[in-house]
């Protein structure tokens, strides 16, 4: 992908996403939506103004109520400590 599409992509994540629900992630949770987040652009032939609104954010809820879910969040920090 171009820089400047990667640029593009990144605001336009960021708009829909937000600086709270990006900035309060897990270590886990944001690299596992950073995967999600790549494969949503490669699905989309790395054109951005395919990707839906609603797509990035069904990526985002996938990871933070599925695959790493805060309940799972908490007690991985419990266990590690």
């Amino acid at each position: 992908m171009k820089k400047d599409e990667h640029l593009k992509y990144c605001k336009k994540v960021a708009e829909v996403l937000g600086y709270d629900r990006l900035h309060n992630l897990d270590k886990l949770q944001s690299q596992s939506l950073n995967n999600q987040l790549n494969d949503l652009i490669e699905e989309h032939d790395y054109i951005v103004e395919t990707v839906t609104d609603d797509e990035i954010i069904g990526r985002y809820r996938l990871v933070t109520e599925h695959i790493y879910p805060s309940d799972f969040i908490k007690m991985r920090e419990i266990i590690i400590k």
